[in-house]
């Protein structure tokens, strides 16, 4: 590997920094996804739903402070921002209640977002700099055609290696980082339909009172 990376010359070096970079995002978000997210299950929504819907909001922030998930979080800062009763909130107060909740929303999606234009750029990246050494490889191949002496076979044979090892070396950090790429965004698309849907559950209770209230 060391040999085929010298081989490629110098813009192997940037691949190998793109790579880096791409690894690093892929390791933070699996741990995101394997940990944190992981908290959420089927039950748990299920339980949260129905606090959302009944229980008053210091039992909640009890039941979401202790979960790390993107949801409980939301659920959490949304509580901790409010200075209402859950049942007693007015027409009035609501468009101010949903402000909030779409703050803590988009406030987390940034978190979950993060570094993702970072790996965006490592799946562009990559296989640019592959076929910008493969530009330069061809480049000396057709160089050294024009000299007529003995070394002029090795060094076309040296032009297209590089441009065959750039190449290489750019598709195989560009796939799998598009894969993790593609699979990220709907986890985390995933996630942001959570959140509004916890969003949703809340607000009906909110507007239930209000039905029930004008009657």
């Amino acid at each position: 590997m060391i040999h085929y990376f010298i081989a490629g010359g110098i813009f192997m070096w940037g691949i190998l920094l793109a790579s880096i970079c791409g690894f690093a995002v892929v390791l933070e978000k699996l741990w995101l996804f394997l940990t944190k997210e992981k908290d959420y299950t089927n039950e748990y929504r299920r339980q949260l739903f129905k606090l959302l819907l009944t229980e008053s909001k210091d039992e909640i922030v009890r039941i979401t402070k202790e979960r790390k998930d993107s949801v409980s979080r939301v659920i959490t800062k949304t509580m901790n921002s409010i200075d209402l009763d859950l049942d007693g909130i007015e027409e009035s107060e609501r468009e101010y209640l949903e402000e909030i909740i779409r703050e803590a929303i988009l406030a987390q999606t940034g978190e979950l977002e993060k570094g993702m234009w970072l790996l965006g750029a490592v799946v562009n990246t990559a296989p640019q700099l592959g076929l910008l050494g493969t530009v330069t490889g061809m480049i000396a191949s057709f160089s050294a055609l024009t000299a007529n002496n003995a070394d002029s076979a090795k060094a076309v044979a040296a032009g297209i290696s590089e441009a065959l090892y750039t190449t290489a070396f750019g598709l195989i950090v560009a796939i799998p980082s598009l894969v993790f790429y593609n699979y990220f965004n709907r986890r985390i698309d995933a996630i942001i339909l959570e959140m509004e849907r916890a969003a949703l559950h809340f607000l009906t209770r909110i507007k239930k009172h209000e039905t029930v209230c004008r009657r």
